[in-house]
């Protein structure tokens, strides 16, 4: 086991109590600069001290440890693991040996008034406000947004995949179709081929000769038809939601991560600079790490002692235009109610399995369980779990080719009581045939 693996999930909860502690102390400091005129932030900001922000990093074998990111420098990264905070040593590891380095449960701010949302086919995701370009041709099928993360983007119709012009009104994202989707602000939907943005044309889907012009007043969101590509570029989602995809990682001062940000269909190359407080979660290129939780749940089925189960369900992830965990960055954890079976089939290239493996914190006074995990039918993984060892980890090897993943829940010597677990940050790598 890699130095700082088995405590990166007891760190959570010791990271949680600090954080408790961390926020009175930012409390009294606000009370106390209101007494003495002084600014609130400022003097909260100077009790509290600059904490660098508490990641799960993650290697290229899906070993994971629980660390404090205190900046990036080029294609490396500074941090010093969480048990051994504050006072520890500073560490350096080279990106390429990272697989991903992802938030502990943080959620991205919410979205700025006058912002939008525009989301591209490779995945980009960026908040900023929007106007029509003044030259070029078919200028009514583009727009240039004026990104917080990477400034100028222009992007066309071809490339869009969701646009919401109002970022901090409440909208649902859903799957695309045959058509373009524009979703009205009374909640009805229009189908068709959207033909301009400037202004925004919406062609029947029955009949190409049934025009409606709509202004963005009336409009939620539209959802394109495009088909969806991966860019195969390393991916940094930010605090204030934006996700965006990086070709190469470059020099800055002050520990920010930088690098060069590269949009599909945009010939420029665009720069994108973010202190370590504002990476959310960086996948590096070459890692294709698929959330469990975004897999279909294939069949579940309750275990000995019980006549029925709810299903899995996932907790935390992605929750629209703004104040999601990480704008689908690696999807939500999944809470498994035992005992109880559950079943995903997974893809062709599916490599390895790793996830945190913890009983619920409602679990912990009589819970008592194991958790199996199979590949095809064979055993891979085992982990016992109990109110005296309330977390574990799985990192397991996959026969590529593709077939089922089973999670099972057996009760321990208490029998069928308080058996929740819940899978953190439950994942599958793939790797390229």
């Amino acid at each position: 086991m890699k130095e700082g693996t088995g405590h990166w999930a007891r760190g959570l909860s010791d990271m949680c109590r600090r954080r408790t502690i961390a926020g009175r102390v930012m409390k009294v400091a606000v009370v106390a600069a209101a007494m003495l005129g002084v600014a609130p932030l400022a003097a909260a900001q100077k009790a509290a001290g600059d904490v660098p922000p508490t990641r799960v990093m993650i290697d290229r074998s899906l070993s994971r440890s629980l660390v404090r990111v205190t900046g990036y420098a080029g294609a490396s990264v500074s941090f010093v693991l969480e048990q051994a905070w504050p006072g520890g040593t500073a560490r350096t590891r080279q990106l390429s040996d990272v697989a991903a380095i992802i938030g502990a449960g943080e959620r991205t701010d919410p979205a700025r008034a006058g912002t939008s949302l525009v989301e591209l086919v490779d995945g980009t995701r960026l908040f900023g406000s929007l106007e029509p370009p003044t030259e070029g041709d078919h200028s009514g099928e583009s727009a240039i947004a004026h990104a917080t993360s990477i400034g100028d983007v222009r992007f066309d119709l071809d490339h869009l995949s969701r646009l919401v012009f109002d970022a901090t009104a409440e909208s649902t994202p859903f799957a695309p179709g045959d058509a373009d989707v524009v979703e009205l602000a009374n909640g009805d939907r229009m189908e068709g081929l959207v033909a301009s943005l400037w202004p925004l044309v919406v062609e029947d889907a029955a009949d190409a000769s049934k025009k409606t012009e709509l202004t963005p007043d009336r409009v939620r969101q539209i959802v394109m038809s495009n088909k969806r590509r991966e860019s195969g570029l390393s991916r940094v989602w930010l605090r204030d939601g934006s996700v965006v995809n990086v070709s190469s990682f470059v020099k800055s001062d002050g520990g920010e991560l930088a690098g060069e940000a590269r949009v599909d269909g945009n010939d420029g190359v665009l720069r994108l600079r973010a202190g370590a407080d504002r990476v959310l979660a960086l996948v590096m290129s070459g890692t294709k790490l698929v959330p469990l939780s975004e897999i279909p749940v294939s069949a579940y089925r309750p275990g000995t002692g019980r006549r029925w189960a709810p299903g899995p369900s996932v907790v935390g992830g992605s929750s629209g235009a703004s104040g999601g965990t990480l704008g689908g960055a690696l999807g939500g954890d999944i809470e498994l109610s035992g005992p109880l079976t559950a079943e995903w089939e997974l893809p062709k290239g599916a490599a390895r399995f790793s996830a945190g493996v913890e009983l619920s914190a409602g679990a912990r006074t009589l819970g008592s369980c194991t958790l199996i995990v199979e590949w095809r039918g064979q055993e891979i993984a085992r982990v016992v779990l109990s109110g005296a060892t309330p977390t574990g980890e799985i990192i397991a090897g996959l026969d590529r080719g593709g077939g089922r993943l089973a999670v099972k829940i057996e009760s321990g010597e208490r029998g069928p009581v308080q058996n929740t677990v819940v899978l953190r940050q439950a994942m599958v790598m793939e790797e390229r045939e």
